[in-house]
């Protein structure tokens, strides 16, 4: 344990943040968006959003779990 909490931390204090995430022409995939990654060596992508794995990021849509909200075109 680090040294600043040499008890552990008894409670945290959140911070929020919103984002924008643009899909180009109504393509809402995993494969467009700059928080989903790649490992090359296995062949894997991965959600820096949410820390899962993503198994198609090519499939239109967005999975279960994403926390990008799509708003309505105006």
């Amino acid at each position: 344990m680090s040294q600043e909490f040499p008890n552990g931390v008894s409670y945290f204090t959140d911070g929020e943040i919103s984002l924008t995430v643009h899909f180009p022409e109504d393509k809402v995939k995993c494969h467009y968006c700059p928080f989903c990654r790649s490992e090359s060596d296995l062949n894997r992508y991965w959600c820096r959003l949410t820390n899962r794995m993503i198994y198609n990021p090519y499939i239109l849509g967005l999975p279960d779990g994403c926390p990008i909200q799509i708003s309505e075109r105006k």
